[in-house]
């Protein structure tokens, strides 16, 4: 959807470029003829080229974020608008959530705007916080995606540029830690010293 829209800017920046040199020698001959109309023809002329602006403006990109089939909710807590930046997830997510959830963020975040520091890969990594503990929390990192810097991959073929990494050993840490405790397991992370009931 986004690539018809670009191409309907890109037209309409053709058409309104026509337009305004239309307008623009109209202007002239009426400046040259001293036609009482030659005030508002630059008027024409100049909302003409603003409008022609705004389409070439748009057709440079997506208006519309592209939105990932399978994408869980994340939040952005780290992007210094270079190579790196860092997601938030819920710790209920699935490896088979993470794939596209990390995709939908490196399709929001992974522009041409991005300034290199020394790599050629935009690296995006996915992490949650567990509390294995009462008190305790832990970055807890679930996966990483690099692609390659200052482009906005859309096509199949331009998506095969993405190299995603899954951290299994997290995943499964994940798993045990939201499975129902039994009694000797809550007995075992409680504090030494304190008496059991």
């Amino acid at each position: 959807m986004s690539e018809s829209l670009e191409s309907f800017f890109a037209s309409a920046t053709q058409v309104g470029l026509g337009l305004a040199g239309l307008l623009a020698l109209l202007t002239l001959l009426a400046w040259l003829r001293n036609w009482p109309l030659k005030f508002s023809l630059v008027g024409y002329t100049a909302f003409t080229l603003v409008l022609t602006a705004g389409c070439f403006a748009l057709s440079l990109g997506p208006i519309f974020r592209t939105r990932i089939p399978g994408a869980v909710h994340y939040t952005t807590v780290y992007d210094q608008g270079a190579e790196r930046a860092v997601i938030a997830v819920e710790p209920t997510i699935t490896p088979e959530q993470l794939i596209p959830t990390l995709r939908q963020a490196a399709s929001d975040l992974g522009s041409s705007g991005r300034f290199s520091t020394g790599s050629s890969l935009f690296t995006l990594q996915a992490r949650t916080v567990i509390h294995p503990e009462e008190g305790v929390s832990l970055p807890l990192l679930l996966g990483t995606l690099r692609q390659p810097l200052g482009r906005r991959l859309r096509s199949k073929e331009e998506l095969q540029l993405q190299q995603i990494q899954l951290e299994e050993e997290a995943f499964a840490q994940l798993r045990s830690l939201q499975q129902p405790q039994t009694p000797t397991e809550v007995s075992d992370i409680s504090a030494p010293g304190i008496p059991q009931s």
